[in-house]
């Protein structure tokens, strides 16, 4: 069984408030992204890396990470488009005919374990189509403008995190009808579901931030930290 993964980091990161996008931002010592790669690279199902970064930036990208990590699973570093379904959609063309699962990430996910990676790729073979999420823990109200329309029923709701897996051929088919059709979708799961195909939603992991804003990154780094004096 043949997986290749898409790290999707064609954002700018224009919230994060800094010149460079956020997935280059330095966390304790290296790039966000890279130690968002390491996770990948140390993963044992994961065959084949598609790295999709900002338009413009992949050879200043190649001259950040080659000649300082050494990693071996990166077959390409591709550009992405402007809304992340275009940065997505560039990946997936790059993957091998020969794959059967795709895994797709989110960039600025540095903490994200090998384990749970492998997790993700065991219950994707077996589903087609697989999410993390996380229950929520605060109260949900839908508004509209400053008043309250609905207090939502909490143990219905998940709070959704990457990676996210896929049969190659139902992926490929969602982002078909993404170029036809102009499906838009923060997430890859949600092309599925537009599909009529059920998505398995598997337990994430608290530590598996996504990393929006400064402060994210000074918890990412309190997170990294103590993992490493555990390990």
């Amino acid at each position: 069984m043949k997986t290749e993964a898409i790290i999707a980091a064609g954002g700018k990161g224009e919230r994060f408030g800094e010149k460079n996008p956020k997935q280059f931002y330095y966390l304790a010592g290296k790039p966000i992204l890279c130690w968002t790669i390491f996770q990948f690279e140390k993963c044992k199902g994961i065959d084949k890396i598609i790295l999709v970064v900002p338009q413009g930036m992949k050879k200043w990208t190649e001259k950040l990470i080659f000649p300082s990590y050494k990693f071996r699973k990166i077959k390409e570093i591709t550009e992405g488009g402007k809304q992340r379904n275009e940065s997505v959609l560039k990946g997936l063309k790059k993957i091998d005919e020969d794959t059967n699962l795709v895994i797709i990430h989110d960039g600025v996910r540095p903490l994200i374990s090998p384990s749970l990676i492998e997790k993700v790729i065991d219950e994707t073979e077996k589903y087609g189509a697989v999410t993390l999420g996380l229950p929520v823990k605060e109260t949900l109200k839908k508004i509209e403008g400053p008043w309250v329309k609905e207090t939502l029923e909490k143990k219905e709701i998940y709070s959704i995190q990457t990676p996210q897996g896929f049969w190659k051929d139902l992926i490929f088919g969602a982002y078909q009808k993404v170029e036809r059709s102009g499906w838009r979708a923060s997430d890859d799961a949600t092309l599925i579901e537009k599909l009529g195909h059920k998505v398995k939603v598997i337990l994430g992991e608290e530590v598996n931030i996504k990393i929006t804003t400064p402060l994210d990154v000074k918890i990412a780094e309190f997170l990294l930290n103590k993992r490493c004096v555990q390990a």
